[in-house]
């Protein structure tokens, strides 16, 4: 199932939403601005993922830290 994932980067947090192909929410939640903990957070849903990255300082590093 699909999954649909935005991500609002900043130095100290990152706050990501997630939703199913309905566009119901299927969890929100704050995290630490942590590659291993943002990694851990994709991989705990199943199927395909989506991730949408908030366009700034802190995007480009998301990116490299979880490639497409």
């Amino acid at each position: 199932m699909d999954r649909y994932i935005g991500l609002d980067a900043h130095s100290a947090s990152c706050t990501a939403a997630v939703i199913g192909p309905s566009g119901r929410k299927i969890k929100s939640q704050v995290l630490e601005t942590n590659g291993k903990v943002l990694v851990e957070f994709l991989r705990s849903f199943a199927g395909t993922k989506r991730l949408c990255l908030e366009e700034g300082t802190h995007a480009m590093c998301r990116a490299f830290v979880h490639p497409p």
